[in-house]
């Protein structure tokens, strides 16, 4: 009985083991409730046709939407919407991290008016990725529009910009780098403020200069960082498409693979009499599967240029 009462915590101890479940339990159940269950419904309707109205029999249908989509005769366009995907993504990844890497080094350093800067540079992140396309829209707008303004007061021409096919892909990378750019460049500069700073200042002993620093210091000290950033960088790219909807609706050249899905599954199309839910849900699938093994690709290679601190 006594050593009962002397030991309070004892109920505390049976479910210490219990207690990290418990706080992940909330997020595990908002997690199952809108990613993990529509997912697998995703995949469930990616074998029938079901449409977006609903009115029509769902039939199960196997791989009869996947075939569809690897039918010789009707690849091209999918064949352009992945091209696309893949350019799009890789211009993507290279512009946003290495300016984001930049800017990252400019910040690791004391100098007034830091603080600001790093503000304006978060400012597209909490607007979110189509206020941004919906403000740019605004500024390359060729009637009216700042941008168009000013190159027609420089070359006496004013460009079409999102209607140019020239241009709107170039320009709708530009909205993704400047809309994901503060993200990436705050992961770049955790990185870069956890090198323990003894190491510069032995290279510089030994007369290491600038670049030979931080390709011989920096780069491999923040390659987790780098993991990071490129990862979401890859996976946000291949799953964009608010803003080609926003900007150009998916025309001039910029028809990607997201925004194929989004228009099948959201376009009347005829003699469905509503959006190919269920050959829109097997596009979704097979895009989850190029942006998983292109991301487990990514990963492979950069793990194994990771530098532990």
């Amino acid at each position: 009985m006594g050593s009962k009462i002397n030991n309070p915590f004892r109920f505390g101890r049976k479910i210490g083991w219990v207690a990290p479940y418990l706080v992940l339990a909330p997020a595990l159940i908002i997690f199952g409730i809108f990613q993990f269950l529509p997912s697998m419904a995703t995949v469930a309707f990616s074998f029938t046709d079901i449409t977006r109205t609903g009115y029509r029999e769902v039939s199960f249908v196997g791989l009869a939407n996947y075939i569809e989509f690897f039918r010789p005769g009707q690849f091209y366009e999918k064949f352009v919407a992945l091209r696309n995907s893949l350019t799009f993504a890789i211009f993507v990844v290279v512009l946003q991290n290495a300016i984001a890497l930049g800017f990252a080094v400019i910040l690791d350093k004391a100098w007034k008016g830091r603080g600001v800067f790093r503000g304006i540079l978060l400012l597209p992140v909490i607007l979110g990725i189509t206020v941004n396309a919906l403000i740019w829209k605004l500024m390359f707008n060729p009637f009216g529009g700042p941008v168009g303004t000013l190159v027609a007061t420089v070359t006496g021409e004013i460009p079409l910009f999102f209607a140019d096919p020239n241009l709107a892909f170039p320009l709708i990378i530009f909205i993704q780098v400047w809309s994901y750019i503060g993200y990436s460049t705050v992961i770049f500069l955790a990185g870069l403020q956890a090198i323990p700073k003894q190491l510069y200042e032995s290279a510089m002993v030994d007369g290491a200069k600038g670049w030979t620093r931080f390709r011989a210091i920096t780069l491999p000290m923040i390659s987790q960082a780098t993991t990071v950033n490129v990862l979401l960088a890859i996976i946000g790219a291949l799953r964009t498409f608010d803003t080609i909807y926003v900007t150009t609706n998916g025309q001039y050249g910029t028809y990607t693979m997201a925004f194929y899905m989004f228009q099948l599954a959201f376009t009347s199309t005829s003699g469905s009499g509503g959006g190919r839910l269920g050959f829109a849900s097997a596009v979704a699938t097979l895009l989850f599967l190029i942006i998983f093994v292109v991301a487990l690709i990514a990963q492979h290679y950069l793990r194994k240029r990771e530098v532990d601190l």
